[in-house]
């Protein structure tokens, strides 16, 4: 767990550096400077890009985890590596390029009604695509190198300073709407060249392909591991995508926009399920080369407890906060309180559930992580076409958070069932009992001052005594070793 911690660690101080920056953005610049219905469009642009990079990776990014080790040989250059896991999403990008330009009047149709503004930046889809694609395969072939770090820096911290940019730019006249749309997925473009850079500066890779190592039965796996690889990735990516693309196309561009700014404060809390899987999932890839299954085990049952005190941190924070959190909005903004309790609990019992599906995808019986998330596709475009023309982004909110919490109960049951594993301790119910008591107290303390004030204030109280209580406890060495190690770090930078 050492190199898990480590890197778990440093990436999730960035992303808590990216989320301070995202609040900020999302809160208060986004609303003051965009219309809901303009924000919504960047919205839908981002999660139409990441359906759609999905068909064109065909697979790889998983493929890519699983199948590293096999390549893995530094002194070869990973025997051509990378050369293969880029000309797999080229040519995916090509095919999915001519059916977005062939069918571009079909798609068009179903948002013509209720998002007439999306028909005007259509095209924006391809660029967008092609930067998030390529960005996301960089990332994960980063990640198996063992470094997660960059990429997070990137993604989490670095775009959104070049949002705030081209938002500023916008705000003082200096650009239109148009131009800022550019912009805006120029952005991708840019973080997309400066992760390239990173890896040819610091990591010995060649573009040139090893074709003498690329013997039939190792193509043959990786192809069948590719196409159940393709086929759920799809399927998942959908599922994370489809209420903000349904709610557009069934609601409208202000719906969406408003839904979404929610949606961003609610699904916060997963900051360090992200830094956790990104550095675990290749480790459990050779752990499952190696056939050590305990080593499996434990990695799944400490990470599941420590993204429970992570988790319940942050749902904590929300939650006291959430009254400051939408004096901070404009009025139309209002509706979103219930979304963000429905996604934050949601994600909260996909944190505790821990890392079910990289255990799945990385071991022989990765083909059930497809079928499962078919299943829930379907149940998930069902729940949001019955519920959204109803109940608008309260039956958005309903659909993901059910898609999320079935999605991850299957997952906990198979892995269960079929690998003798859980990720539940007895020590978890002590970290719900302490967040438990940590709101409660929080509830029966009124506005400090102003917002604010109230905001600050509220948010170190909860941390101090949420923290103190997790570590008086013992209830993680992980965490406890975490903390103790920052502080024996940088205590003499304060005495």
């Amino acid at each position: 767990m050492g190199i898990i911690i480590r890197q778990s660690v440093r990436s999730t101080v960035v992303s808590y550096i990216g989320v301070a920056l995202g609040f900020i953005v999302t809160i208060w610049l986004y609303p003051r400077i965009l219309t809901a219905e303009e924000y919504g469009l960047t919205r839908v642009i981002i999660s139409l890009a990441a359906v759609s990079s999905q068909f064109a990776k065909l697979g790889i990014d998983n493929t890519i985890i699983r199948y590293f080790p096999y390549f893995n040989d530094e002194v070869k250059d990973h025997h051509g590596f990378l050369f293969l896991i880029l000309i797999i999403p080229l040519t995916g990008f090509l095919l999915l390029a001519i059916v977005l330009l062939a069918g571009q009047d079909f798609i068009i149709q179903y948002f013509e009604e209720h998002s007439g503004l999306l028909v005007n930046y259509y095209l924006l889809l391809l660029p967008m695509v092609l930067f998030s694609l390529f960005f996301n395969v960089l990332t994960n072939f980063i990640k198996v190198l063992q470094n997660i770090v960059a990429a997070t820096f990137l993604n989490e911290v670095f775009a959104r300073i070049l949002v705030v940019i081209s938002l500023a730019l916008y705000f003082v006249g200096w650009i239109n709407f148009q131009q800022f749309m550019i912009l805006f997925v120029l952005n991708y473009g840019v973080i997309l060249v400066m992760l390239t850079i990173y890896l040819f500066r610091n990591y010995k890779v060649s573009l040139r392909p090893d074709f003498y190592f690329l013997n039939k039965p190792l193509l043959k796996n990786i192809a069948q591991y590719g196409l159940f690889a393709f086929m759920g990735g799809v399927a998942s990516i959908a599922v994370a995508n489809i209420d903000i693309i349904m709610l557009s196309a069934l609601a409208g561009l202000e719906d969406t926009g408003i839904y979404a700014i929610a949606f961003y404060v609610g699904s916060a809390i997963t900051i360090s399920r992200k830094s956790i899987y990104n550095i675990s999932s290749p480790i459990i890839a050779d752990a499952f080369k190696e056939k050590d299954y305990a080593l499996i085990d434990d990695i799944y049952k400490r990470s599941s407890l420590n993204q429970l005190i992570g988790g319940g941190l942050l749902f904590c924070g929300i939650l006291a906060n959430l009254d400051n959190l939408m004096r901070l909005l404009p009025p139309e903004y209002a509706g979103g309180s219930i979304v963000i309790i429905l996604i934050a609990s949601a994600y909260l019992f996909d944190m505790t559930t821990g890392l079910n599906g990289a255990i799945i995808l990385n071991s022989e019986r990765y083909r059930f992580d497809l079928y499962s998330t078919l299943f829930l596709i379907a149940v998930t475009i069902t729940l949001n076409y019955l519920l959204i023309p109803d109940y608008g982004i309260l039956g958005a909110a309903i659909g993901t958070a059910t898609a999320i919490f079935l999605y991850n109960l299957m997952k906990v049951i198979f892995v269960a069932v079929f690998f003798d594993m859980q990720p539940f301790k007895v020590s978890m119910a002590a970290v719900i009992l302490i967040g438990a008591t940590v709101l409660l107290m929080s509830s029966q303390v009124g506005l400090m001052l102003n917002v604010y004030v109230d905001l600050l204030v509220r948010s170190a109280l909860i941390c101090l005594l949420y923290i103190g209580a997790v570590l008086m406890t013992n209830i993680s060495d992980d965490f406890n070793g975490m903390v103790f190690g920052i502080w024996n770090k940088y205590k003499k930078y304060i005495f």
